[in-house]
């Protein structure tokens, strides 16, 4: 196949001052890539910037840096082999980023052994040196049948809950969140309007200055997520995302951090519909104390409903599970927020705030929903509940349901649907799991 030099645009009676690269003659878009480099870790990539209006494939052998807004159009498929290293940082000031925009898509598929790295241009790389990866989508959103990202000014929302992005599969997304002011700021992975086509699997957001991994409304399924060291919240969601997750683990640091999860469906219009209403199983959420004493496992909020089954909330210095606002006590009170077959670990482990009153855990045993053991206990808070024994180190922690020992039943998220896997346990992992092993930081 003939290959041909790529530039931006036509370069008419203007020097051209680096050495460009060649590539296959399909997979030329209006993309700059180009070799060369300011030096550091720039020093030798291949500088992507611009528009990619036609296929592009990155290739494992090649480092590759986003320069600037880099952004997947409509009808375009940007490949990425798996091994591929990207690096990003500001450009005159605007934080890189990559955006698969409506109609597009990404196909990232690492491997275990050779993930997609996506991490700063910096020697010495610090969270916020970058934007992030950003997927906008066609399926349905509460904030109207269409809106506009925060960031990179992105359309995304529709009618299509089966929109298909593309795939995530083994992405490690390390230093993003870059500060545009304080309204604003980049995700280390932000799903805007995601279908549920779409798969992302084996992903993890390191290190980030922001939130982690955040939903947008939409439909889309996350399977196999860690956020670690995130600067904000480790996962959140709101515009009305209604998808399936499965084992994800939170980690945060002393360095900062937020909630464990933070769960809206629309601050605006609490009542917006549809109501963000997933459905979570085995998920591992581990706290620190990062200096203000008010870190939260979970907070419920703005009206957001959600069932997660088989979860772990350790170690966060303020409450393992808040249920703020009118409409999300509504939901609460209507059996539509649910915690099941969970366990918190925590000093303060559960509290409602509303209408200027807290309300302790003792005092929620009326919502029967919340119901995880015959003795009509809420949850297994820190103390007899928790085997002897019991332990999370680092990601890893084993808890299997045994009625003799803490009263709460097995529960087998594989009930749930074709989506999840069988997982009688608390958490995301088993001492005998390896599916963190090889790709991930910690």
């Amino acid at each position: 196949m003939k290959t041909k030099n790529l530039l931006t645009g036509i370069l008419i009676g203007t020097a051209v001052l680096f050495n460009a690269c060649t590539i296959q003659e399909d997979n030329i878009g209006d993309i700059t890539i180009n070799q060369g480099g300011t030096g550091g870790e720039t020093s030798g990539a291949e500088v992507l910037e611009g528009q990619i209006t036609q296929n592009v494939t990155l290739k494992s052998s090649e480092v590759y840096e986003l320069r600037g807004g880099v952004s997947v159009v409509d009808g375009v498929t940007l490949t990425i082999e798996a091994g591929t290293k990207i690096i990003a940082g500001d450009a005159g000031g605007v934080f890189s980023y990559l955006a698969i925009e409506q109609g597009a898509k990404i196909i990232a598929e690492g491997t275990a052994a050779q993930p997609i790295v996506f991490t700063s241009n910096k020697s010495t790389p610090n969270p916020g040196d970058w934007g992030g990866l950003l997927l906008a989508g066609k399926a349905p959103i509460n904030r109207g049948t269409t809106a506009t990202t925060e960031v990179a000014n992105l359309t995304y929302g529709g009618t299509d809950p089966a929109d298909n992005s593309g795939i995530l599969r083994y992405v490690r997304l390390e230093y993003t969140g870059g500060k545009i002011n304080d309204n604003a700021e980049y995700n280390g992975l932000s799903l805007y309007g995601v279908g549920s086509g779409t798969t992302l699997e084996y992903i993890q957001a390191f290190n980030g200055n922001d939130d982690g991994i955040e939903f947008f409304g939409g439909t889309v399924n996350l399977k196999y997520a860690i956020v670690t060291g995130a600067g904000d919240d480790s996962f959140d969601w709101t515009d009305g995302w209604i998808g399936n997750g499965q084992f994800w683990i939170a980690q945060q640091t002393s360095a900062g951090g937020d909630k464990g999860i933070e769960a809206d469906n629309l601050s605006s219009t609490p009542d917006a519909a549809p109501f963000s209403n997933p459905t979570l199983s085995n998920i591992t959420l581990i706290g620190a104390e990062d200096g203000d004493g008010e870190n939260k496992g979970i907070e419920f909020r703005a009206g957001t409903k959600v069932t997660i089954y088989n979860a772990i909330i350790k170690a966060f210095p303020g409450k393992g599970i808040e249920v703020d606002d009118d409409q999300t006590l509504i939901n609460l009170n209507n059996n539509e927020v649910i915690v099941k077959n969970s366990i918190i670990d925590n000093a303060k482990s559960f509290d409602l705030d509303h209408g200027g009153a807290t309300v302790d855990l003792a005092d929620f045993a009326a919502f029967n929903n919340f119901t995880v053991d015959g003795s009509g206990a809420p949850f297994n808070s820190a103390g007899s509940a928790i085997p002897t024994g019991f332990e999370i180190t680092g990601f890893r922690g084993t808890y299997a349901y045994t009625t003799a020992v803490d009263g709460v039943d097995n529960f087998d998220p594989s009930t749930l649907g074709a989506f999840f896997d069988a997982a009688n346990y608390a958490g995301a992992l088993q001492e005998s799991d390896t599916w963190t092993s090889d790709w991930t930081r910690q």
